[in-house]
């Protein structure tokens, strides 16, 4: 008869929810009364009409479902939180996850996802707890399959805490970043922390306190400070958290650039000073009698200057354009012209006579251990030299073994007699 009530759309729901549901249409009619009686009060009949798909998912859930826990799957749906399968910790207390959360409302919180959240709030960098970086979920996904410590003992004591699932994701790291790192090795103690400071209220809405104490970093910038300091962890050089008198690091021989002082200064008008100039050449300091140097006109010059300037400013410093070169005028032309032709063409030959830097640059370093690979930059004899094996080797070493086992113990490989191998092997002898 009901099945012939057409205009009754919540029944026709039922009906057609209970034809798509497999367990529906072999259960006895004990279970199919009581699960009518659950449909009723989470779909009241004079309420809304529920979607078919809602339907078909609680009925699917509630089969799957154990009976000692299908009273509260009942509860949970009927306050609106659809969950998937009721959860409980190792002691058998209920674990939650009913309640709408921080977390992405499709995002399915069991314990296994609590545990990454664990590890994630046990790592030191502060990163935004609601877009994770890429790198930091990794390093979680590591240490709960290492089971590393402190986040063994966290999660053990945690997922004994009933109703776990229902705190946000801030309550969570709030708590672990803010206990005392000594905790974890004190279980009893650990638990009493855990009771005392889990509160919360809001489970959808965290507090300002509790998103500060989870040390929640929304800018830009957390992701790439969380990727530094991870790449340091692995032992990677990162600069401004690696410490760069460690040893280990490989010290090249380059040396800071020195800031030297203006040779040559304009004074204006097409005028430039490069008396600074021509206190660093050689040729000014043999002189007997100092040339007046004090303003000298730009000029343009043939192009055998111009090749010279350019050399005074690759050598010496940053000279302007570098398209003209700078002349001196003297009192004593011819003395001047002896000497030197020019100014522009006397600066290379004290740039030859004078180093730039007076410093002696340090000795390469490198590490007196390698590991397996190829490395960019490093002689050729100091990695041979060193305590390692390169692939190449371990490559020959390994067609090497593997050819002896299949030639002359597994016997697979069969050497086959053939004329040419005999008129090969015959010439050879005849060579030796």
């Amino acid at each position: 008869r009901l099945e012939m009530d057409t205009d009754n759309s919540y029944v026709q729901n039922l009906l057609l929810a209970a034809e798509n549901v497999e367990a529906f249409k072999k259960a006895i009619e004990h279970d199919i009364h009581k699960i009518v009686n659950a449909v009723k009060k989470i779909f009241p009949v004079d309420g809304k009409t529920p979607e078919l798909a809602t339907v078909i998912q609680f009925l699917k859930t509630w089969f799957e479902t154990e009976h000692i826990d299908r009273g509260l799957l009942v509860k949970e749906w009927a306050k609106g939180n659809r969950v998937s399968a009721i959860q409980r910790t190792e002691s058998g207390a209920n674990a939650g996850g009913g309640n709408k959360t921080d977390r992405n409302p499709d995002y399915e919180h069991t314990l296994d996802t609590l545990d990454v959240e664990i590890a994630m709030a046990t790592l030191p960098m502060d990163f935004n707890i609601y877009e994770l970086p890429g790198s930091v979920y990794r390093r979680a996904k590591e240490i709960v399959k290492k089971k590393e410590s402190p986040f063994k003992e966290w999660s053990a004591a945690l997922r004994a805490t009933p109703g776990i699932l229902d705190y946000s994701r801030a309550a969570i790291f709030a708590l672990i970043r803010s206990a005392h790192p000594e905790f974890y090795h004190y279980p009893g103690r650990l638990q009493g922390y855990i009771n005392a400071n889990l509160t919360e209220t809001d489970h959808e809405n965290p507090t300002e306190e509790a998103l500060t104490a989870a040390r929640h970093t929304p800018e830009k910038d957390a992701v790439e400070e969380a990727n530094r300091q991870l790449a340091a962890a692995r032992g990677e050089y990162v600069e401004g958290i690696s410490d760069p008198n460690d040893p280990k690091w490989v010290k090249t021989g380059t040396s800071q650039p020195t800031t030297e002082p203006e040779l040559v200064k304009n004074v204006g008008n097409g005028i430039f000073d490069v008396s600074a100039l021509m206190q660093n050449s050689s040729t000014h300091g043999t002189e007997t009698n100092p040339e007046t140097t004090s303003n000298v006109q730009v000029q343009k010059a043939d192009s055998d200057e111009k090749q010279a300037g350019d050399a005074v400013q690759a050598g010496e410093g940053d000279l302007g354009t570098g398209k003209e070169a700078v002349t001196v005028e003297n009192q004593n032309q011819a003395e001047t012209h002896q000497n030197n032709d020019s100014v522009s063409q006397s600066e290379p030959e004290a740039q030859q006579n004078v180093p730039e830097s007076q410093q002696e640059e340090p000795e390469a370093a490198w590490p007196e251990y390698f590991e397996p690979g190829r490395y960019e930059g490093v002689p050729n004899e100091v990695y041979h030299a060193a305590n390692g094996i390169s692939s190449t080797q371990v490559k020959d070493a390994r067609v090497s073994l593997m050819y002896f086992n299949a030639r002359h113990v597994e016997k697979t490989i069969v050497k086959e007699r053939s004329p040419v191998l005999d008129m090969g092997n015959l010439v050879h002898v005849l060579a030796l």
